[in-house]
């Protein structure tokens, strides 16, 4: 069972999961609930892509207000665990490579709003029923698990996209952030990546095409790490390969 310690969930999750802590950006409308922290925990296994994102507020009920992160025109269903109400919303996704299931659930705790991704390709999948299933809010007598950095090395061939049956399928891709120091300097233009979409449906083997100053390649690092996406196949298999990917950094 997975249970951050400083979260008031635990789950059951597929796969060893990818942790970012965010900036708190300067909130100018007083009127808007603050945000007190934001993490995400994603990752890959059984054929599932989940996302965890968590945001404290005081009162996270206000939070939910202005911060959706769902498509209301979804298929919308109610859940319920713990004594929490959960909003489960469904749609399916058409990929030029396959079509697959979404499904993003939010729901609130006492401290925090929480918004979960499961996406799979099956519509049926038995590793979303064992995530929704196993959900449940820690007890003050619950221990946390802790959170071990993932290790992004994989082994075997590494193929390009012409040589795969079926290309690997992106569901995932956040934004890297503009770094304080880059702003300052005015930095802009792109960093390019070329990566591995590993078969384990992690990215690994980064290495820096072109990059910038001011962190804003390692920015960029960090935002390709959290990409993901269903594993390319060859001949039914799941298999690693290339890609390459382009961050552009503008000043508006």
């Amino acid at each position: 069972m997975f249970a951050p310690p400083e979260e008031e969930i635990a789950v059951q999750i597929p796969g060893p999961p990818i942790v970012r802590n965010f900036p708190i950006p300067n909130q100018r409308d007083d009127k808007q609930e603050k945000i007190l922290t934001h993490h995400a925990y994603d990752g890959y296994g059984s054929g599932l892509v989940f996302v965890i994102d968590s945001f404290k507020a005081e009162h996270p009920e206000k939070l939910s207000e202005h911060l959706s992160m769902v498509d209301k025109q979804d298929v919308f269903e109610r859940l319920f665990f713990d004594g929490v109400a959960a909003e489960l919303f469904r749609n399916t996704v058409n990929h030029r490579y396959a079509p697959y299931s979404n499904r993003t659930l939010r729901f609130m705790t006492s401290n925090h709003l929480y918004v979960i991704h499961l996406m799979s390709l099956d519509e049926s999948s038995p590793a979303v029923d064992q995530v929704l299933s196993s959900l449940k809010v820690r007890k003050p007598e619950d221990r946390g698990t802790p959170v071990e950095p993932y290790s992004a090395s994989v082994s075997g061939p590494v193929l390009n996209y012409n040589e795969v049956t079926r290309r690997a399928i992106v569901v995932w891709k956040r934004e890297p952030r503009y770094t304080d120091e880059g702003r300052a300097h005015k930095t802009t233009g792109r960093v390019v990546l070329d990566l591995v979409f590993a078969y384990n449906g992690y990215v690994s083997d980064i290495t820096t095409v072109e990059g910038l100053e001011n962190g804003l390649t390692e920015s960029a690092i960090e935002a390709a790490r959290s990409i993901h996406f269903f594993p390319a196949q060859k001949d039914g298999k799941p298999v690693s390969q290339r890609n390459r990917v382009e961050y552009n950094f503008n000043l508006y």
